[in-house]
């Protein structure tokens, strides 16, 4: 998403701080500001944003961001200008996604749509409009993901509807921006800008002079009012490029009923990516390779999820995705050659592979029952590429991280590590490697969920602690975060459940039912601490679909999350 808009006023000097605000000056007695006027609410609004970015999340943060955006609003009240309609819209979506959960997130995140489809009408900039398109298109998607989660089948028609528009969103941004690069290039920045704005009307928007200080001796300071103006590059460009495959892939992926997307819809997403090929920074080229195989991997879920029924062992089918992992592992070696603008880009391929391993080890295994009991060729090849994507996984734990890491990376690495060790230890029926390694493999399903779970910030919610630990919840960070949580509580409970009810791990059958039983009381007592964290029948549900996407579940497991799912909505 775009960076922040501010105030659109920048100090003379050129200075490190945030354009968004003249630095104070030294040795001045600088006046209470009661935000009674457009500027005061305005300039007021970016500074609670501004602090509410340095602490990132947490309370204090969030009351920031509460803080700027009744700033926003109210500089709004005061003059219905662009930048108030856009700031308040960037301000509530940060909210809304690092900070608040459903049902509120919900509310407030359709907020911050109105009023970035609000700020559209008030600027006639093609640049300022390319901008919020964009942004309330990002919106718009993880609007309807949101909803997806929360709501499910019951607003499929809205979601897809949201999808849609986002992606049409998107699309006028690319044509946009691609006129842009077009026809400024080998010009100066200033010529850019005139280019692009020749023909349209100026803004009705009022001056945006900061008001002057009033110092010791009474004098005057006076600043130049200029905007911030985020012009088109070949990187943003890639960035619009990018966010407009993802969607295009959702919507396949939420058809209804599911079918394989069209010829027509494939050659749209073929289009997006021709587009972008000749314009693609040395950078970013690895991201617009990563975006071919994405588009492969969506194309091979649908066809799997259509004809798994049909699919037979040995018929090659089991393959389908071998050429994906190859690609991939190449596309990681061309990381050293180029190194990637974006860091995060090899965190990404490294557990999309893993991912795409898994993938293959669980259709392995859902083959095998066509073929005579005991250790099979199938097991074996299960068992290769779930280690294969241990290994992945590992690697990626391991990259240096920053400031800009979310925070939920390494935990949400840590869950896919648990989820897949526990695989690995079930297969121990057929598979001796996995047999002979059954205790330390169940161990280590454990010990990275419970890294997980620590990781985000809850305390004693482990299978591993002692059993009059007192649950505790760290403030709210969004739904991908709580999402997250959630799921590796539910993780803990799946490894009590393997390792208490099937003979993987005989000796410690009865000391994971009673860590099991004392975690599900933990988990219970949520709800007098914040029912709005409390997990429920609706979390299982969205779990157990999570399992299944991959995996197919016995009906003791299944009656079993059944149970739970009644005992969580006591």
């Amino acid at each position: 998403m775009a960076p922040p808009r501010g105030s659109k006023r920048r100090p003379a000097d050129d200075d490190d701080r945030s354009p968004a605000r003249r630095p104070k000056k030294a040795g001045k007695n600088k006046r209470e500001v009661t935000y009674d006027t457009y500027d005061e609410a305005l300039d007021g609004g970016v500074e609670m944003e501004e602090k509410g970015e340095r602490y990132r999340d947490g309370d204090k943060a969030q009351r920031f961001y509460e803080k700027a955006i009744e700033l926003y609003k109210k500089a709004y009240d005061f003059q219905q200008t662009y930048d108030a309609a856009y700031n308040q819209a960037r301000a509530l979506y940060t909210l809304s996604t690092s900070f608040l959960l459903p049902p509120e997130s919900l509310s407030q995140l359709g907020g911050s749509v109105e009023l970035y489809r609000q700020a559209a009408t008030l600027t006639n900039s093609p640049l300022l409009q390319m901008d919020t398109a964009f942004n309330l298109a990002q919106a718009l998607v993880y609007l309807s993901d949101l909803l997806e989660d929360i709501e499910g089948d019951s607003k499929t028609a809205e979601v897809m509807a949201m999808r849609v528009e986002a992606a049409e969103l998107l699309d006028k941004v690319m044509e946009g921006q691609e006129e842009y690069l077009r026809v400024t290039a080998g010009r100066d920045e200033d010529e850019q800008v005139e280019q692009v704005e020749a023909g349209a009307e100026n803004d009705q928007r009022t001056s945006m002079d900061v008001e002057p200080e009033s110092g010791e001796g009474g004098e005057e300071e006076e600043e130049e009012a200029t905007f911030e103006t985020y012009l088109p590059t070949h990187s943003s460009f890639v960035d619009t490029a990018l966010a407009l495959v993802d969607v295009y892939l959702s919507i396949w992926e939420a058809i209804t009923p599911p079918r394989t997307p069209s010829e027509t819809e494939q050659m749209a997403v073929r289009a997006v990516l021709d587009r972008t090929a000749p314009l693609v920074p040395a950078g970013r080229q690895a991201e617009l390779d990563f975006a071919e195989i994405k588009v492969l991997l969506s194309m091979d879920r649908i066809v799997w999820d259509l004809f798994k029924g049909e699919a037979k062992a040995g018929s090659g089918v089991e393959k389908s995705l071998e050429g994906a992992t190859l690609a991939l592992s190449h596309l990681l070696a061309s990381l050293e050659a180029q190194e990637p603008d974006d860091p995060a880009v090899r965190a990404e391929i490294l557990t999309t592979l893993a991912d795409t391993h898994c993938t293959i080890a669980y259709r392995s295994l859902f083959l095998s029952p066509q073929l005579p009991p005991g250790p099979s060729p199938l097991a074996q090849q299960a068992w290769y590429h779930f280690s294969q994507a241990v290994s992945q996984l590992n690697t990626a734990l391991e990259l240096s991280t920053s400031a800009f890491t979310p925070k939920t990376y390494k935990p949400s690495v840590l869950l896919s590590l648990s989820r897949t060790s526990l695989a690995r230890a079930r297969l121990g029926e057929v598979n001796e490697t996995a047999k002979r390694n059954a205790v330390q493999l169940m161990e280590n399903a454990s010990t990275y969920a419970v890294r997980a779970i620590d990781g985000l910030g809850w305390q004693n919610a482990s299978l591993v602690q002692a059993s009059n630990a007192k649950l505790v919840v760290p403030w709210p960070a969004g739904w991908d975060t709580e999402t997250l949580a959630r799921e590796t509580l539910l993780q803990q409970l799946r490894v009590s459940f393997y390792g208490s009810t099937t003979d993987i791990v005989p000796g410690e059958k009865e000391g994971l039912a009673l860590a099991g039983e004392e975690l599900v009381k933990r988990i219970r007592s949520i709800h007098t601490l914040d029912a709005a964290r409390a997990l429920g029948p609706s979390d299982v549900e969205r779990w157990v679909d999570e399992i299944e996407e991959g995996e197919t579940l016995s009906e003791e497991e299944r009656h079993w999350w059944k149970e739970l799912g009644a005992r969580l909505a006591d």
